[in-house]
């Protein structure tokens, strides 16, 4: 069994295999936390590589930069930092 204890709320999402798990999480914080999470980015990183292969820095957290879009190119990086976001979080429930 796989969980993610929510840090913005009260829910346990698991899964019994760690690919649902993720995918679980991924919607729970995409619909319920996505300001949450961008706030959380936004204190991790001051930039990040844009994912759409752009070769784009894009800064996370600058005023009239909306949440992770890539200026140059117009990638949304979100998910894929919401990917990183869910990896680093997501815990094995020892029986």
């Amino acid at each position: 069994m796989y969980q993610l204890d929510c840090n913005h709320c009260d829910v346990l999402v698991e899964g019994e295999a760690v690919e649902q798990a993720k995918r679980d999480a991924k919607t729970h914080l995409k619909e319920n936390h996505a300001e949450d999470v961008l706030t959380n980015l936004k204190e991790q990183y001051t930039n990040v590589q844009c994912q759409n292969g752009c070769g784009y820095t894009v800064p996370i957290g600058v005023e009239n930069v909306a949440g992770v879009e890539c200026p140059e190119c117009g990638h949304d990086n979100f998910p894929q930092l919401l990917d990183q976001y869910v990896f680093f979080r997501i815990t094995a429930n020892k029986p």
